[in-house]
């Protein structure tokens, strides 16, 4: 697989499909709306969703003033304020994911770094999870009782430290004791997931698309 720019991100999606009603079952009704985003409301659970975002196995596709576009089991519905839709589906299987890249070509995900919320960038070419110091510290990792070293950047030689995270997660993969960077200061920008991470998922690429497996 051809390996990711050195920065890039990963946003989390699920396949689309195409379709109509469903059966009826559970009931997802659209509560409000805003631009990019929509209050849905899921069997008995709400919540904002962002657009490419999924909850409780309803990914929304689009959202504006307008109306939003969701999508249930592969099935495509759009429905406006206090319009419902009820279907008969499951809930995704968490642990095997389709991640597509955005309008930017930029690719974002959602993890967990020591049960702690963490934004990532994906990166097939980065050898390590890898985070600056002040990520680091928001996460409450002490991070300086790792190894120490020193890097190259482009401005200057800045400390590192090698350390194991306790846990790393993305949907419903779960990895223990997995290898990290840590580099003073504010750089990357992101937490990038490396290879430490995803050599121990089944990952393969089909087009722009990157399917993340757990492995058992």
């Amino acid at each position: 697989m051809k390996p990711a720019l050195s920065i890039p991100t990963l946003l989390l999606l699920l396949s689309l499909g195409t379709g109509v009603a469903l059966p009826a079952d559970t009931r997802v009704r659209v509560i409000a709306l805003f631009t990019g985003k929509a209050l849905l409301q899921v069997g008995d659970q709400q919540k904002i969703v962002n657009q490419g975002e999924t909850f409780e196995g309803v990914l929304l596709e689009s959202a504006s003033g307008r109306g939003a576009v969701v999508v249930i089991d592969g099935n495509r519905q759009k429905l406006g304020v206090n319009q419902s839709i009820a279907g008969n589906f499951k809930k995704p299987d968490r642990t095997r994911m389709k991640i597509f890249p955005d309008s930017l070509g930029m690719y974002y995900v959602d993890g967990k770094i020591n049960g702690v919320a963490t934004r990532f960038l994906v990166d097939t070419g980065a050898t390590l999870v890898t985070m600056s110091g002040k990520h680091a510290s928001l996460l409450k990792i002490d991070y300086r009782k790792g190894k120490s070293s020193s890097a190259q950047t482009a401005a200057s030689i800045v400390p590192v430290w090698q350390i194991k995270l306790d846990s790393v997660s993305i949907g419903g993969i779960e990895l223990k004791n997995v290898e990290a960077t840590v580099i003073a200061g504010e750089q990357p920008p992101e937490v990038l997931l490396g290879n430490s991470f995803l050599r121990r998922t089944r990952i393969q690429q089909a087009g722009s698309v990157l399917e993340i497996e757990k492995r058992y």
